[in-house]
This record gives structure tokens, sequence and C-alpha cells, in this order.
């Protein structure tokens, strides 16, 4: 490639004598100027370029009356100008000199000469060097171009042409002599030379073009020339010519894009070979095609990032890429997702090269994805960045590269690596899918098309069979263990949205040491340290390398909803290089108020993020907070049931068996006190308080059953207890109930606070006799826990009072009192005074069955309070008879 060739003379022996200097501090370019012989965009118009340096005619010394020599302030070492963008030349299409003729006295080709200059250099006796050949030479490696100029036998230059990595172009001339400073220079560079040789050689020469004009026409073309002088001095110097280039609605422009997956596979990772053609014409009488100057694809919807790329994926940063720099490009290779090919008609072998993921929002655009491009080829390297959007509600991919290079090429072919970890992901489904493309030159023409993609590999229909599977791991009854749950899907399977989870009866947390999260900091994902509970990992991406997301945390909150506990899970999107924030999924845990059992709701879990589809393959939640979670001390079978639901709305019954063993080593051994009466209420036919606590201590086995029979020194008053007095179900659940008969406390080691409530009858339509319920109720932070322990009340064939309580939740109580209440809604009643000696040996038969099975019985003695000396009724005043 090469452009307004600025020549620099550099003077071999023989010359007349040495020239000096004058001042080099005034070493200064005196006139530049350039030239075009057509405005015709894309045309081939003949370039000229003109200057010279700041200098003083001398009369010459060997005939005054010969043209003056010249006397230059400083002396110029190297030349350098920059072309005006989108200027170039073809060498490739030309014969070339070798380096060994260029040097002797043989003359180069005349098919080789692509221009002409004339040359004033100083010590010359004025002699100016007129219609000297510039030739195409045979290039070195790692040259695109190089030329040389020879003015006689003894004086060549030879002008270097860089590409720099944004596609403009610069000309250098290194090493001036010393001895002959150069002081002005006109060259020309002809743009079809076959028409421009003066000496009408060219009439059997082939007819093709070497300098074509830029295609674009709003901007006047602009030629820079910087000359360095062998003192340490630079001199600038800027021509533009009188307006912009023409007639760009004649250049042609005729681009076609294809787009095609390496990998037809529904719903699975894929490649993506992209090419460009853009035909050139090489006509001399006609006109270059169009530069490209914008490029756009907009992949099928359905077409997305793929997060399995991830493994292993690293990110280029600016740094390392330096674009719009000269730098050496040092990205890591794990950054590099594709490679590409170019074919220009002004190099003779292709440019390869290398596509390199950019570094998230530190990148030319500030953007999520970027892509950056790295071509080389014969000593020319350009490098390009293209912005990559995704949309946010779709993830449908949009890539756009700007403000491309004014360069020619005719082919580019990019490719995206395949395999499980390509970058990208095909539509779920089978079918044919339109990719778009829109492709702009420097003329502004815009070509858009669509290009058909097909997916035609297993093309299974999509179902929803999700996997399931949860356990405790260390699963010894009553032991606490890290609770652990999977589940995931398919690659065909329907995409997750939410789960809920039945979790087995007995098995539950530890609250009481547990900080819980408010609901402010909990839906933002600020919850602290003291209120993790668990972890959590997730995979997510196609194919059989998904990527694996750890770091996630599980934090307990306060009330969620319409639930008494909540949890709000924080997950880390960070996978490889890219960080979409934290995906925070919020859950209620609902607690069941007849077993205690737990049922944790999550919210749907997010589909997509910042326009990347998550494509969440598995999830683990490990409850692994030392000491939270507890086993249950029942061994029986149960199983950890659930539903999970797809993004398309189908839901599916899951459920994993669930069972601990080693329950039986757990001891039954709890203590029950009973305490009836008070001052007053120890006479026959009255009503009487009643106070039972049941208290265990840690390590033993829960309980199932606990049944009370008392002695027949106490009944129960029918008038209360019978099913027209007590609350019917609608009233209890309205919590409507009125005359409650008592109350309770229950103490658990799973709560901070104690659980309080109080205590009704409640009609049972399967028995002539009312339930005990005893509504309890959380206090504290725990104050939305409810939960109803219901005893069973019969009349034994003695008339003994039996209360059996056979549905105890399979939770640990350390302490649990019941408080019966006298009077007109007291529900015992006693039958013979309390405080006689017979009365004080009666006992109650009592029945404990463990969570095991373990059965123990006993009789135990009541606790008789307010009776006087002599076993009499210690009332100071009569009291009525109820």
């Amino acid at each position: 490639m090469v452009g307004i060739g600025a020549a620099a003379v550099a003077a071999g022996s023989g010359a007349a004598f040495a020239a000096g200097a004058l001042d080099p501090e005034q070493f200064a370019i005196e006139s530049f100027t350039t030239a075009t012989s057509d405005m015709q965009a894309g045309g081939h118009p003949d370039v000229s370029t003109s200057f010279a340096f700041h200098h003083e005619e001398v009369p010459n010394v060997i005939d005054p009356s010969w043209p003056p020599d010249g006397v230059t302030y400083g002396r110029a070492r190297r030349l350098e100008i920059d072309l005006p963008v989108g200027l170039v030349g073809d060498p490739t299409a030309f014969e070339t000199c070798s380096v060994d003729q260029f040097y002797s006295l043989t003359p180069c080709p005349a098919r080789s000469q692509v221009g002409v200059t004339d040359v004033f250099a100083a010590g010359f006796n004025g002699t100016r060097f007129e219609d000297s050949g510039i030739f195409n030479l045979e290039r070195p490696a790692g040259e695109p171009v190089l030329l040389g100029i020879k003015p006689n036998p003894v004086l060549y230059a030879f002008i270097k042409v860089k590409v720099k990595p944004d596609g403009g172009l610069t000309a250098i001339t290194d090493e001036l002599p010393l001895a002959h400073p150069l002081v002005a220079t006109d060259v020309t560079l002809w743009g079809v030379p076959a028409d421009s040789n003066p000496a009408n050689v060219a009439r059997d020469w082939p007819r093709v073009p070497f300098m074509a004009a830029t295609t674009e026409c709003e901007t006047t073309p602009t030629t820079t020339l910087r000359a360095y002088s062998y003192e340490g001095k630079v001199a600038t110097a800027t021509h533009s010519l009188a307006g912009p280039m023409e007639n760009c609605d004649r250049v042609p422009f005729e681009p076609t894009m294809t787009a095609t997956p390496t990998s037809r596979a529904a719903a699975g990772p894929t490649g993506l070979d992209v090419q460009i053609k853009v035909p050139q014409s090489d006509l001399p009488r006609g006109i270059a095609t169009a530069h490209v100057d914008e490029v756009q694809i907009a992949l099928p919807n359905g077409m997305s990032v793929s997060p399995s790329s991830a493994n292993g994926l690293q990110a280029c940063s600016p740094a390392q890429f330096g674009y719009r720099t000269d730098s050496a490009v040092t990205c890591p290779e794990a950054s590099k997702i594709g490679t590409i090919a170019i074919r220009t008609p002004l190099l003779e072998q292709p440019m390869g090269g290398s596509v390199y993921l950019a570094k998230q929002n530190d990148n030319p655009f500030n953007s999520l994805l970027a892509l950056y491009i790295l071509a080389e080829g014969t000593g020319v390297t350009i490098k390009l960045a293209g912005r990559v959007d995704p949309d946010p509600v779709t993830g449908q991919l949009t890539t756009t590269f700007r403000d491309n290079p004014q360069l020619p090429f005719e082919q580019f072919d990019l490719a995206f690596k395949s395999g499980p970890r390509a970058p990208l992901v095909n539509p779920r489904t089978c079918g044919t899918y339109q990719s778009t493309t829109r492709i702009t030159s420097w003329t502004n023409k815009t070509v858009s098309a669509t290009t058909p993609m097909t997916i035609d590999q297993g093309c299974a229909p999509i179902g929803f069979r999700p996997t399931f599977d949860a356990g405790s791991v260390n699963p010894v009854g009553g032991r606490s263990s890290t609770f652990s749950l999977t589940f995931g899907r398919g690659d065909h399977d329907q995409e997750l949205r939410d789960i809920t989870v039945a979790m087995p009866e007995g098995l539950t947390g530890v609250l009481a040491k547990t900080t819980l999260c408010a609901d402010g900091p909990a839906t933002a994902g600020g919850c602290g340290e003291a209120s993790r509970i668990g972890s959590v990992t997730t995979a997510a991406g196609p194919g059989s390398t998904p990527v694996n997301i750890q770091g996630g945390r599980v934090y307990l909150t306060g009330p969620y909803k319409d639930a008494p506990l909540g949890l709000s899970i924080v997950v880390p999107a960070v996978a490889g290089p890219f960080d979409l924030g934290n995906v925070i999924v919020r859950a209620g845990i609902y607690v069941d108020r007849s077993s205690a059992a737990l049922r944790v709701v999550s919210e749907p879990l997010p589909r997509i993020l910042q326009g990347i589809p998550l494509h969440v393959r598995t999830v683990n939640v490990a409850i692994d907070k030392p000491g939270f979670m507890l086993n249950p001390t029942s061994c029986k079978a149960k199983s950890v049931g659930g539903r999970i639901t797809s993004q398309n709305g189908v839901g599916a019954d899951v459920s994993s068996r669930f069972q601990v063993g080693d329950c039986g080593r757990l001891p039954i051994a709890p203590r029950l006190s009973l305490r009836v009466g008070t001052r007053g209420r120890t006479g026959a036919e009255r009503t009487t308080p009643l106070t039972a606590t049941l208290t265990q201590t840690p390590g033993q086995g829960n309980l199932r059953e606990v049944s009370v029979k008392l002695p027949t020194i106490l009944n129960s008053r029918l008038q209360v207890v019978n099913q027209r007095h007590a609350c019917s179900i609608e009233q209890y659940r309205a919590e409507r109930c009125p005359n409650p008969i008592g109350s309770a406390s229950a103490t658990t080691p799973l709560l901070r606070d104690p659980l309080r409530g109080p205590v009704y009858l409640l009609r049972n339509p399967a028995r002539r006799l009312p339930d005990m319920v005893v509504r309890l109720k959380g206090t504290g932070v725990t104050s939305a826990i409810k939960l109803d322990v219901v005893a069973k009340i019969t009349i034994g064939r003695d008339l003994s009072l039996i209360n059996t309580f056979d549905t105890v939740p399979d939770v640990p109580v350390s302490k649990f009192t019941l408080r019966l209440i006298p009077g007109r809604n007291g529900a015992v009643g006693v039958v013979r005074n309390l405080c006689t000696k017979e009365s004080r040996r009666a006992r109650a038969s009592l029945s404990f069955r463990g969570q095991n099975g373990r059965l123990v019985s006993r009789r135990q003695r009541l606790q008789i309070r307010g009776c006087a000396g002599g076993g009499k009724d210690a009332t100071t005043k009569p009291s009525p008879r109820r």
C-alpha cells in the first residue's frame, strides 16, 4: 500500500562538494502543497506532493550563469507524511525491480515505474534532477511496499509506507545525507501508470490503476508533513485540497455477508462463521469500490451468549490490546475467542489474526460486551474494536464495528471458536432463523440483507423433567447436619423458574443464635454475616461443561409477604471475566401449624441479566451453618417433596427419599409436674386451676405423644367441656374464639423467645367431646410463627379425665407449661376435697411416647396447693360453687 509518497534523497558518493548549512535553529518547511488530477471519489488520479525547506540561494561558484545552488537552515534527516485518509496505492499489480538492479547502472523495468519526481539537493552546482523515475521495488520481508527514487546513477532514495493500526498510512524516508541536504522536491504518483508515461513506452502496459482516491465526500483530504533535522529540530506543515472529494453517489458498493453456526444442534453451544465479501473494481477508467465504514449484524432471536463459554475465559484490557496504538498486543491467550482472515488487493498474502473478548465496562464503549480484532499481514497491523449489545429482554445480540479503516478488502472471514465452550448458544427449537446484516460505506450507502440460518439437529421436544435430590449430609437422628438440596434440568428442558420445597417433619433449624435480616437489606442483598445460614452453587450454560458459579449465600430473614420467616438468596453472577452483579431471590418459609413442618416457597429465578440469558442448569443450596439444621428424632422413612415450575409455566412434582438413623439411642426421659388447687379452690364441686409443666433436657428424643389421665378426684365440667360451648372451626380460623379456658407457653432451643398463647376448646365434628387446642404464637423477632397443639379429651370408664396430645411435632421442647383456669370457664372440677389424705395420695397416670417409638409410663402424684392445716378448705370467705 502506498499513498502520496513524500520522497527524501539519500546521496551516494561522487558529489561535487559538501554543502554547508545555515543556522539550524531556523530549520523549517518553507512551502508544502498537494494536488490531485481528479476530484472523483474512488477515482484513479495522479497525486502530487511538493515541498521546500527554508533555504538561501547562492550564486553558482563554478559559473555564475548557471542556476544558483541552495543552502538550507539545518539539514533534514527524516521525513514522515501522513496521507489523506482513504488514499491508497496498490503495488501488487505491477512488476518489481530488485534492489540490486536498482543500485546498479542497469535501469529498472519500465513496467515497474509508478511515478516521477523532481529533486533539488544542495551541493550539485544548482542542478535540478527532473522527471526522475519512482519504481516499485521488491519488498523485503515484513514490508508492505518499497519505492525507489533514482535521479542519477549515484543519487537515490527509498520510500517505505507504515500502516497505522487504525488504517492510516504514513510514508517514511529516513537517513537523508549530511553532505547534500535536501532543499526541495516534487513527487507525482500516477493514478494509471500506463496512461502517464511521457515516453509513451506504456502502449503495451497492462492498464491497471496504481492510486485510488478516498471514497468519502464529507471531509477535505489533508496531508501532514513532519521533518526531523540532524540538529534535533522538528518542522511540521499541513495542506488540504480545496474541498472534499466529489460524486460519492457514483462509487460502487455491493457487499454481502453470511453468518453460519458451526453447530446446527438446537439449544447447544456453537461457534459462528461470518463472511463479508466486498467485490473490488480495478478498471483504469472506473471507480474503486467504496470502503466499509460500519458493519452491523443482529443474530437471530434465540441465539445468545453461552454462559458455558466463561469456563477458563479471560478478557483483554485496553492496555493489553492498545486500540489505535502501535503497541504490541499482549492479550491473554484465554481471551481469544476466534480467528480472522482478510484478503486485500493491497497485499499479496492474506492477513490473519485473532478475535479477543474485551474487558467488561473497560473498553472503548464502556459496554458489558465488546470485541477486539487484531489483523496482521506483511508489515501491516490493524486493530479494530466492536460493540456487542445484548437485548435486555430477549438476549438477542447485535454487534457493530464502526469507523473501520478506509482500506479496501475483498473478503473478511471471522470464525468464533466451536465446541462445548463456544461463545454462543443456538435457539432452543429447530427451524430456519434469520440474521440481519447492515453494511454502510464511507460514501454513506447502506446495504441491508437477511441471512438464513438452519437449526436441524437435536430436535427433541422441549419438555420439563427436572431433577431433584435433597437430604442431610449426616443423617443421624437428633444431630445437627448440613442440609443439601439440588435441583436442575437438562439441555432440552424448559428453563427453571421457581421451586417449592416441603421439608420432612422434624427437620428444622435453630433460629435462636441467628440474627434475622430485615426486609430492606434482604431485598437489596445486603444482609450481614450474622444472618447467613448457607451457601449456594449454581451451574449455568448449555452443553457438557456448564460454568459453575460459586460464592452464593443464603440468609435467614424475618417475615416475607405472608410467611413468618424468609430467605434472601444472594448469588454473585460472576463467571470468568463477567460480573453481572448479584442475583437476589427471595423465598418465604411457612411453618405448618400442626406439624411444625417447613415449606419453602421461592420467588421466580431470573431468566436473563443485562441481556445475558442465564440458562440455569442446576442449583445447589446447602444450609451449612454449624449447628443450625437439626435432624428429626424419628427414623421413619420420609421424603423431601416439592414442585418445580418452568419459565413456560409447566409444573413438575418432585420427591427425594429422606430418612435418618440411630434414633433408638436417644433417651426418652421427660419430667411432668401437675399442680392443682389454690386458696378457695380445693373443695368438692368447685372449679380449680391446673398447671402442667413438662421439661426435657438436651439430647433426648422428641416426644410424639403425651397422655395424662387425671385421678378421679378431678373431673371435667360438662357444662364447659361440651360441643355447644366450644369454639367452632370457623371461629378458630378467624381468631374469634371467646372464653379461653387457659393459657400455655413453650420454650424451645430453636427460638430465642418462648411461644405463648391461649387454650381453647374446639369442636370436633368427628367426636362427641371437643378437642383442647393450644394456640401458640411466637414472641420477639419470631412473633409471626404460629403453632397449634391439639389434645383429645376423653372420659374414662371410671369417669376420669384423659387428655392426649397424640400429634406432638417432632421438635425439641425444653419446657412446656399448660395453665387451665378456674371459674366460669374452668374446665377442671373437684370431685372430692383435694386437701384430704386420700386426695393427696391420688396419682395421675402419665404416658410418653417418643418420636423414636420408645414408651415411658409412670404414675405421678399431684402437687396440691391451697390447703390449710387439718385438711380443710383454706378459703377464708365463702366462694360460689363454681
